[in-house]
C-alpha cells in the first residue's frame, strides 16, 4: 500500500506511462461510471476517464482492505468527490487531471486539494486576471514581461483551484476570498481562508513534470506539520521520488 496512515501522499501518473492495462482499470468502475465513460465522444477522452477512475479505486481499494469495484463515492453540493462506502474510512482524497498527466492526493483530512494545469498560451490574459483575481494578483500579472506573463497566470490559477477544492467552496465564491500574490514565488507557504482558517500550500507538487503547475493545499491540524509522501506511478509500479 503506497498510501500513507500518516501526513499527505501525493501520486502522478501519465496516462501513457501508467502500465496497466485499461482492461484491468475498466472492471474495477461502477456501472454508472462505465456508463459515463461510454458517453465520452472521442476515445482518448474515454480511456483518459477510464484510466484515473480506474488507479483511484484500485489504490482506495488497497487502501481500505476492500473490493475496488465496491467503493462508493458520492459528492458535495459543488461536486467536491468523497467516499460513501466504506463509511468513515478514515481518509480523504482529491484529483485533478490536464491531458495525460494525473495527480492524487490522499489524507486524513478532508479539507484536502490538488490542481495540475498546463501552462499554455491564454487568450484575453489581462480580461481574465482582471475579472477573476485579486488587485494585487492582476497588478502581477500584467507588469511582467509576455515571456512570464502566461506562466504566472497559470500558476496562480493553479494555487487558487487547489484552495478552492481543499475548502469545498464554489469556484465563484472561493476566487475572491483569498490572495496569493505576495506567495507566487514561494514554494510552501500559508494562506487564511475565510475567517476562521488557514491552508498550507505546496507548489510546485512535482517539480519532473515539465510544462506543468502543480499545487497542493491542506487544512491542517493547528501545530501538525505537513508531512508529504510523493509518488510517480509507472510502468505498473509507484516509484518513490
Amino acid at each position: 500500500m503506497i498510501i500513507s496512515n500518516e501526513g499527505v501522499t501525493a501520486i502522478h501518473t501519465d496516462v501513457q506511462a501508467i502500465g496497466i492495462p485499461a482492461e484491468e482499470l475498466s472492471a474495477l468502475l461502477s456501472d454508472d461510471e462505465r456508463t459515463r465513460a461510454g458517453s465520452f465522444r472521442f476515445e482518448t477522452d474515454r480511456m483518459r476517464f477510464i484510466i484515473r477512475r480506474g488507479l483511484l479505486r484500485r489504490m482506495l481499494g488497497a487502501a481500505l482492505g476492500v473490493q475496488p469495484a465496491m467503493i462508493r463515492f458520492s459528492a458535495t453540493e459543488v461536486g467536491k468527490p468523497f467516499i460513501a462506502w466504506p463509511e468513515q474510512p478514515g481518509l480523504h482524497f482529491n484529483l485533478s487531471h490536464s491531458g495525460d498527466q494525473i495527480v492524487y492526493a490522499f489524507s486524513r483530512h478532508p479539507e484536502t486539494g490538488i490542481d495540475i494545469e498546463r501552462i499554455r498560451t491564454v487568450d484575453g490574459i489581462d480580461r481574465l486576471a482582471r475579472n477573476y483575481f485579486s488587485a494585487e494578483e492582476y497588478a502581477l500579472v500584467i507588469n511582467l514581461p509576455a515571456w512570464e506573463k502566461n506562466k504566472a497566470f497559470i500558476k496562480l490559477w493553479c494555487i487558487k483551484e487547489a484552495l478552492i477544492k481543499a475548502s469545498g467552496w464554489t469556484l465563484e465564491h472561493g476566487l475572491t476570498a483569498f490572495d496569493v500574490a505576495a506567495q507566487y514565488r514561494m514554494n510552501r507557504f500559508r494562506v487564511p481562508f475565510g475567517d476562521t482558517r488557514t491552508l498550507t500550500c505546496i507548489t510546485p507538487v512535482f517539480e519532473h513534470i515539465c510544462g506543468y503547475a502543480t499545487t497542493l493545499a491542506i487544512r491542517l491540524d493547528e501545530g501538525e506539520a505537513l508531512r508529504l509522501h510523493r509518488y510517480t506511478f509507472q510502468s505498473g509500479e509507484a516509484v518513490r521520488l
